[in-house]
């Protein structure tokens, strides 16, 4: 319900059914509404069964610990516990996408909204020689959307102020290939067609003109001190490296992360979104208000 009563939760729904086709990506974790009704308990039971199981599970300790007493304790809760029968998940790539994607949804708000998603590799995904490239999309989220000093925030929301807002959306340790998303709503007087414009804007510049050094090292030490301060949460890195794990990542990963974002180059942002950022992989879409009816607010 909290998606149906929020537009632009509406929106980034309608949007990846329309992105994806074969992948679990095209649809909510936990279904559709017309899924959720016809739930029955013993359909949540034998799906809890099934998939939480000790043999389906990633135990993740960080801190000032004694490994072996850990251990000791993680045999004594945990040993008891049967193992389920996992089924071996079957290949799961999306198809190719031969073509630009467009959807349009109606739905009752205050403010339009516009989505524009590229299909990219992420390092799972990615072949050995080219695993520089999820690295330098995450630098291009930076360039574009990494705090005041970022591309959008200067020129679409301060310096033409066709934006409202307007950010960046990448997940490159996700466990499947995904897409690269920009997401934002027309400044007040604008139109989607002005807001798309100038973010295409933004996209041409990154294909057409190398990152200068400058912009480059800012951007780079900004997304390491982003890191960084992350680890001075417990909770976060345990969080991290489960999710390595649990998607078939080597946990070390996050310790090669820094080394990774400040050996990408000029020449790798301005490949990568040559590469990637393309009509053939994108898939857009748009949030039309409707009225709201009397009295209502739509939700932020």
């Amino acid at each position: 319900m909290r998606t149906d009563d929020d537009p632009d939760a509406l929106l980034r729904e309608a949007f990846n059914a329309a992105a994806f086709v074969n992948s679990p990506y095209d649809h909510p974790v936990i279904g559709w509404m017309s899924d959720i009704m016809n739930y029955e308990a013993d359909d949540l039971r034998e799906w809890y069964t099934k998939w939480y199981a000790p043999n389906n599970a990633t135990v993740v300790v960080v801190g000032d610990v004694e490994p072996e007493a850990v251990y000791q304790l993680a045999k004594k809760y945990f040993g008891p516990l049967k193992p389920e029968k996992i089924a071996s998940l079957k290949p799961q790539i999306e198809i190719e996408q031969i073509g630009k994607r467009t959807l349009i949804i109606n739905a009752p708000a205050e403010l339009p909204a516009l989505i524009l998603g590229w299909k990219v590799p992420v390092v799972k995904t990615i072949a050995e020689a080219d695993v520089w490239e999820p690295y330098a999309l995450e630098m291009i989220t930076g360039i574009l959307d990494g705090g005041d000093s970022a591309r959008f925030s200067r020129y679409l929301v301060r310096g033409s102020e066709v934006a409202a807002g307007v950010g960046t959306g990448y997940n490159l340790f996700a466990r499947l290939a995904d897409v690269f998303m920009v997401a934002g709503t027309p400044a007040t007087g604008k139109t989607i067609a002005d807001l798309e414009a100038a973010i295409m804007q933004q996209i041409l510049r990154l294909q057409t003109e190398l990152v200068s050094e400058a912009e480059l090292k800012r951007v780079q030490a900004q997304v390491v001190a982003s890191a960084v301060y992350e680890r001075d949460s417990v909770f976060y890195q345990a969080m991290q490296i489960g999710m390595l794990e649990t998607v078939g990542l080597d946990w070390r990963l996050t310790d090669e992360y820094v080394a990774h974002i400040k050996q990408v180059t000029p020449e790798q942002v301005q490949a990568v979104a040559k590469k990637y950022f393309q009509d053939i992989g994108l898939t857009r879409g748009e949030l039309v208000p409707l009225p709201l009816a009397k009295g209502e607010q739509a939700d932020d």
